[in-house]
């Protein structure tokens, strides 16, 4: 994969990010977002799409997006998506398993 083989924007995102090698120098997404002009949603669609691509671009709740300098970031990084996942994947297991009456029945225990 090449830089001009992808869209704009990631190419954009990027380039910025290579300013952000390392957890101690990660960018809040609201920052990124804002320094791209698209929104919040926008900016982790590309991301997750640029992830998809084999971009290792990590993530730290409360410290934002940077570009892993070392194993031990990389797995701080990936730890976040695993997390993600699997919260994703008990609320999809539990919403699957719930009764179709759950709302009539929770509201007439009342």
């Amino acid at each position: 994969m090449k830089l001009k083989d992808l869209q704009l924007m990631d190419q954009n995102i990027i380039r910025i990010l290579a300013n952000h090698k390392g957890i101690d120098r990660a960018i809040r997404g609201e920052v990124l977002a804002q320094t791209l002009n698209i929104d919040i949603r926008t900016l982790q669609s590309r991301i997750s799409s640029l992830q998809k691509k084999r971009c290792a671009i990590g993530t730290i709740e409360g410290l934002g997006y940077f570009i892993p300098s070392d194993e031990a970031e990389r797995t701080a990084g990936i730890t976040k998506k695993e997390e993600m996942g699997f919260s994703i994947h008990d609320a999809v297991a539990g919403y699957r398993r719930a009764d179709l009456e759950w709302i009539t029945e929770l509201l007439e225990e009342q």
